[in-house]
Order: structure tokens, then sequence, then C-alpha cells
């Protein structure tokens, strides 16, 4: 039995911490003994207790609350400690650390015998300036790959030891057929004739939903009275920060009656079904979940050009400029006039979410902690 360590800085919604989480849920538990461990609590605390694994958490403060104090702090530092010991007495084999500077200096205090590093994209690289110590790197897209082998030399990660793992969802849940399209558009208040454009985002300034509202703006003018009164965007997701600079700016644009900021939704299924197009305007991405489960819900995709977004537009889609909305409006209102381009890429969209099974991706990432561990096993008889 092999005995791994999820190692996350915090357990709060988000990209890493949902893959995290299905990982966990998943591995195959007569091969491996999971644990984990995390400096700070977050929403998604009760969703790993249910699983059944140790877990400990090092501090009160939730990964949501951005304010940092002296106080924080300490109690960073003798977290630090205390997961070393933790790691040591639960005799752990392979840690895979989310990303998280102190998960990897506690399990080389610790001893462990190898260590993977999981990077969630090119914003993420440099967390951790030093990756000599990790036996193995997974990258959820090849362009987070290309970024680390392009500093190798700086942060000391060799490309044979560098494996790219795409993120998955479950695709029986992420299946637009089990949700009745109607039911869903009645549940959220929208005529059956809208055209409904969603985005799923932490409301935050890297999200770069402004975009998206000085889109909506430019879209409704270029459709018209008659089409632009269909016209209906939703927003789900999170405060991270910006939600009264976007409330403020729909009130600039006197777009109010098109736009719905519905805030954070823990189940996506029934939303992503209402919609007839989804968008992603962000400033900097990875390769985001929500794009991931739009992908498999079988929509239309309207993304800017960033990170690893254009790894998931295949014939299925729009890339746009992230410094021009009329970009993004023009899409849209490409897709809202044409029923039948809407229907072709949506048919595409749903050939390609065998690319994201969550099962296939759990395998890799068991393959990959074998292949860690065994790796490791000359360096610890030398040492020996």
């Amino acid at each position: 039995m092999i005995r791994v360590a999820f190692l996350c800085d915090h357990l709060d919604l988000g990209g890493q911490e949902l893959g995290c989480l299905e990982v966990v849920r998943r591995i195959d538990r007569m091969r491996f003994l999971p644990f984990v461990y995390a400096f700070r609590p977050g929403s998604l605390v009760d969703d790993f207790r249910s699983l059944g694994v140790p877990l400990v958490v090092g501090h009160d403060k939730p990964g949501s609350e951005s304010d940092w104090s002296e106080r924080d702090e300490a109690a960073r530092r003798s977290y630090r400690n205390q997961l070393a010991r933790h790691l040591r007495a639960d005799a752990i084999d392979v840690a895979l650390v989310y990303s998280w500077e102190d998960g990897i200096a506690s399990a080389q205090e610790a001893g462990v015998s190898a260590i993977v590093e999981r990077v969630d994209g090119p914003s993420l690289d440099r967390r951790i300036r030093d990756k000599s110590s990790c036996t193995r790197i997974i990258c959820e897209s090849r362009v987070a790959r290309d970024v680390l082998v392009a500093q190798r030399e700086l942060l000391g990660c060799e490309p044979a030891r560098i494996a790219v793992i795409a993120n998955g969802v479950d695709l029986q849940r992420f299946n637009p057929r089990r949700y009745d399209r109607e039911q869903c558009r009645k549940e959220l208040g929208l005529a059956n004739d809208a055209f409904v454009i969603g985005s799923v985002a932490r409301i935050a300034p890297q999200k770069n939903l402004t975009h998206l509202l000085r889109a909506t703006a430019d879209l409704v003018e270029r459709l018209g009275a008659d089409e632009g009164r269909r016209v209906r965007v939703l927003i789900a997701g999170p405060d991270g920060g910006a939600r009264s600079d976007l409330e403020r700016e729909m009130r600039d644009l006197e777009i109010g009656k098109y736009v719905t900021v519905l805030g954070a939704r823990r189940v996506m299924q029934e939303i992503l079904r209402a919609l007839d197009v989804f968008t992603l305007t962000s400033m900097f991405e990875g390769a985001p979940f929500a794009m991931i489960e739009a992908v498999v819900m079988g929509l239309p995709i309207v993304a800017t050009q960033v990170g690893a977004v254009h790894e998931m537009i295949d014939r299925n889609g729009y890339l746009v400029s992230v410094l021009h909305p009329e970009d993004t409006a023009a899409a849209l209102a490409e897709l809202c006039r044409d029923a039948a381009l809407c229907q072709r890429l949506s048919r595409r969209s749903r050939l390609l979410a065998r690319r994201y099974d969550v099962e296939r991706m759990v395998r890799r990432y068991e393959a990959l902690l074998v292949e860690a561990l065994e790796a490791s096993k000359p360096a610890r008889s030398h040492r020996g």
C-alpha cells in the first residue's frame, strides 16, 4: 500500500482544490492510502471529510479571506514544522504538492521518498522557485510544461521529469442529456427564446468580467432592438474582490436588464444547460475547470486567447483578443444570428468531452505516483 500525502495551501473552492478533491475521491484504495494536509480551511473541507480520509488543517482563516496578519504568519511558520512531524508519523511514501512552497519544504524535512509538484497553470509556475527536490512535476497543459521547460535552468527541473495530465470532470454528471433545458431556464427566470450567454468565474480583476459587460453592450447595439431584447448574460461565481466594480460598470453601461450576477454556486450543470454559449474573458488563465465543464456540456465557446485556453478550442468556438471586447461582441453576434452554427459548435464540444474524462485523469495520476516512487529508489539507496 502506497501512502500518499495531498498537500494544499487551502481547501477553498478553486480549480486546484477541485482537482485534488477528485483525485482523492477516486484513487484506488486497494493500492493507495491517501492523507490530506492543508494550512487553511475553506468551503471544500466537508467534501474532503466525507471521503473518510485523514485530514489535517492547520489554521482557522479560510483561503477566501485575503487579509493577512502577523498572527496568520506565525500560524504558518508553526504549521510548517507541525506538518513535517505529521508526514513522518504517517509514514508518507509520496507527497503530491499543489504549488505550495511550505508543502515542499515540509516533505523534504520529513524525508518523504518522492515529491511530486502539481502546477495548475503558467501563473503558478514560479510559486515554487526551486523544483530540484521534485521527483516528478505534473502540468495541467502543454503550455504550462513549455513555460517550465523554458526556465528549467532557473527552476531546477529537467524536461524528462515533467508530465502533462489534463484536468478531468465526471462525464456522467456533466452530460447535457441528463438535464431538461426548458426546466433549467425556467428555474433561472429565462425565456425559451432568449439568447443566453454565461460565464463561470470568481469575480476578481484577473477574470476581466468588465470585458464581458462591454461586449454585451456592444452586442445589444449590433443586434438592434428586435434581436437585442433576447440577450441575457449570467455570471456565476464568488466575489473575489471585484463585484462592486462589476455592478458599477453595469450601471454605467446601462445593461442591468440584460445581466444577472448569480454569485457562488456549487452545482453548475443546470446553469450550463440553460446557456447558448459559454464565455471566458480572463486576462490570464491555466486550463480552467469551468471551461472544461462547459465543453463537456456541449457548449460553443468564446474565450480570450490566454494560457492554455487555445488547447481546448478545436473547431468548437472562437478565440478573441483580451484587449478588444468588440471581438467578443462580433463572435457572440454571429452565434446569435446563426442557430445552425451554434449547433455545429455545440456538437463538436460534446465530441471533445472524452478528452476530459476524470477517471482517465486519475489513472494517469496513479501511474505517475508509482513512477515517482520507483524513480526515487536509487536516490534513497545512495543516501543509505
